[in-house]
């Protein structure tokens, strides 16, 4: 089964995944940042824009929920992925297994 070792493995790399999610996070929210300041308007002004279809070509409008959808699609695959190491060690300590099995020649 696994060894105490390998989960720590398994909790040492979600922690780096969970850090590089974060940086990743950090760095998309710098350029929204800097986006918003090249365009001279607030987040809620962007987003009265974007939810208003008079401001779009039909097309243009059709290609945009097609890519939010995608959005909120991916974004909900990443949040069921999310596990919490602490849960995951207490099953793993759970289905522990005892050695009583002799081996034979």
């Amino acid at each position: 089964m696994f060894e105490h070792k390998d989960l720590d493995k398994i909790l040492e790399d979600k922690n780096i995944k969970a850090k590089e999610l974060t940086i990743r996070n950090e760095n998309l929210d710098r350029e929204t940042k800097a986006l918003l300041e090249e365009l001279k308007v607030s987040p809620e002004q962007l987003t009265t824009f974007i939810e208003d279809k008079e401001n779009f070509t039909e097309e243009n409008w059709k290609e945009l929920q097609i890519e939010r959808e995608k959005l909120e699609q991916k974004l909900q695959t990443e949040i069921k992925s999310i596990r919490n190491p602490l849960e995951v060690k207490k099953a793993y300590s759970e289905r522990k297994v005892d050695q009583h099995w002799l081996f034979v020649k």
